[in-house]
């Protein structure tokens, strides 16, 4: 019993875990502090929740437990460095809780602070344009509270995966037994980097969490850190599990959402970088943006980081996360993370091996490097863990949505129908409201001075809410200043270009389009969404999120 009681979290930390009741009480009456979880010196018996508990992580217990991970099992920590957290201002919208929307399915319609009950948020925030424009926290959660992020470490690993394939340090094509020799012999030893980052891996791994023989009890048991059964001798790290887990098929053909996929990852960034997951992270994110609070992982017994479901963070430093990745990894000024890294997460991966997996929920998604993509006209993304862990992302909108909640069932099918509409519902409405259209995701050069542009150029602006104008000019990088008036009046001005030399048509180009920029005098937006520049002469620029 005590180690299927381990079994019980990580398993739940996995998407797609069934539900602890069939009639759970309301977010009010099930809040912790109503409940009376833990309270008290010490607390009463029939309130006391410890980590040997067979249902410590069942609804509604599992309301506290998101909120104390690190008091019950071990963890390593995401050092933050020792500078101030960076500022997140704050630009309140009111009315986002009356906003209205109809869940999927063509239920009756609901308010956004209806959905923020219903799914048992734990917290909600909003960010347009980098500022917060909603924020607030129920249950265990506080603004400085760390909350168990479930599955949305897998999207955090991906990121990182993602890092190393476009900085040449991990070879997205190579074998992962060639990689880490001891996985030769098992379902990794010929699938490829990107076939693991894709989840495109054919594993005989069920994550059918009603059949007590699925393999990833088998898994979970082997992340377990308390003492094994007697007579036990299965593997007693993730490490040892993911060698004896075997091929089911023919890798690359159908996504498989299978749990060590992500922990298979976590080993390679390892292996590549010399470094656990704890520190890499930390190395390369959490230190450089400013975040508040110290993150950490859960660990198995050789504190190995839990890289498919033990992330820990508070909301605003997730929300953080949410801007670097939505600035193209750039954060006040410095390109932290190689914007190709996240320009290849936020295309998506192929729709036909998502397609045959059967989520009939999301038309049109497809998975790539760990993360969620939703097709839709915004190309919004997503980070996904069980009982309602989302970081969701619209570029075209330029808007970052993080929750944490503990949603009575784990599987997000049950929170996505009052979840995915109640996000397209709050975007809209802020860009309907938006007094500043320029600011948000990149502005994809279309035409300069009524001469087109070269086939296949990816020339682009962003203009930022600091003021500063980023944008790559065919071949070089330029920056810059932005400054917008009444009647669309705008002023450009250039402070810094690289000079780097490319093919002689497309330095023309470039210098047309460098000559223009300082020379705008006004802008509009037409109804097609393209965004027109005009000089005083009467020359033009259009571009398009």
């Amino acid at each position: 019993m005590a180690c299927l009681r381990i079994v019980v979290l990580v398993s739940t930390l996995a998407l797609g875990a069934p539900s602890q009741a069939q009639s759970p009480p309301s977010t009010q009456a099930s809040d912790p502090r109503a409940m009376g979880w833990m309270q008290g010196f010490p607390p009463p018996a029939d309130k006391t929740i410890r980590f040997t508990d067979p249902d410590y992580f069942s609804f509604p217990k599992l309301r506290w437990t998101v909120c104390h991970f690190r008091e019950l099992m071990p963890t390593a920590g995401v050092d933050r460095g020792p500078g101030a957290a960076s500022a997140l201002p704050q630009a309140p919208e009111p009315g986002i809780d009356a906003l209205r929307f109809t869940p999927l399915g063509g239920q009756a319609s609901m308010s956004w602070g209806e959905a923020f009950d219903a799914n048992h948020t734990d917290g909600l925030l909003v960010l347009h344009h980098g500022r917060v424009v909603y924020e607030r926290y129920a249950g265990c959660l506080g603004p400085h509270t760390l909350h168990g992020a479930m599955s949305l470490t897998k999207s955090i690993t991906g990121l990182l995966g993602e890092v190393l394939v476009a900085e040449g340090a991990l070879d997205e094509n190579a074998r992962v037994g060639t990689l880490i020799p001891q996985l030769q012999d098992s379902a990794f030893g010929d699938a490829s980097v990107r076939q693991v980052l894709d989840m495109t891996t054919t594993l005989q791994f069920s994550e059918d969490y009603a059949d007590p023989n699925a393999e990833v009890w088998q898994h979970a048991q082997a992340g377990s850190t308390l003492p094994p059964p007697a007579g036990y001798t299965g593997p007693r790290s993730y490490y040892e599990s993911l060698q004896q887990i075997r091929k089911g098929g023919e890798h690359g053909q159908v996504f498989g959402y299978k749990t060590p996929n992500a922990d298979a990852l976590g080993w390679l960034l390892a292996r590549t970088t010399g470094k656990p997951l704890n520190e890499l992270l930390a190395e390369r994110i959490w230190r450089r943006i400013g975040a508040e609070r110290e993150a950490f992982y859960t660990v198995d017994a050789i504190g190995t980081p839990f890289a498919g479901g033990g992330f820990n963070v508070t909301l605003r430093d997730l929300a953080r996360l949410g801007q670097l990745i939505l600035q193209q990894g750039e954060w006040q000024g410095v390109q932290l993370l190689p914007s190709a890294a996240i320009e290849r997460i936020q295309r998506g991966g192929e729709r036909a091996p998502f397609a045959r997996a059967g989520y009939a929920q999301l038309p049109g998604w497809s998975y790539r490097a760990m993360w969620w993509h939703s097709g839709d006209a915004h190309g919004a993304f997503s980070a996904r863990g069980v009982h309602g862990q989302t970081l969701w992302i619209d570029p075209v909108a330029d808007v970052v949505i993080a929750r944490l909640a503990s949603h009575p069932v784990a599987a997000n099918a049950a929170n996505d129908p009052t979840s995915l509409p109640a996000w397209r519902a709050v975007t809209k409405h802020l860009m309907a409201q938006d007094q500043t259209p320029l600011l948000g995701g990149q502005w994809v050069i279309e035409d300069v001075a009524g001469a087109g542009v070269i086939d296949r150029t990816r020339a682009f602006l962003r203009f930022l809410a600091d003021g500063r104008l980023v944008g790559h000019a065919t071949c070089n990088g330029l920056r810059g200043h932005h400054t917008s008036g009444a009647r669309g009046r705008l002023r450009l001005r250039l402070t810094g270009i690289t000079r780097k030399r490319c093919a002689p048509a497309l330095m023309h180009q470039e210098e047309r389009l460098l000559a223009l920029l300082p020379r705008v005098t006004r802008y509009r937006i037409d109804d097609s969404g393209a965004l027109w520049l005009y000089t005083a002469a009467g020359k033009t620029l259009t571009a398009r999120r």
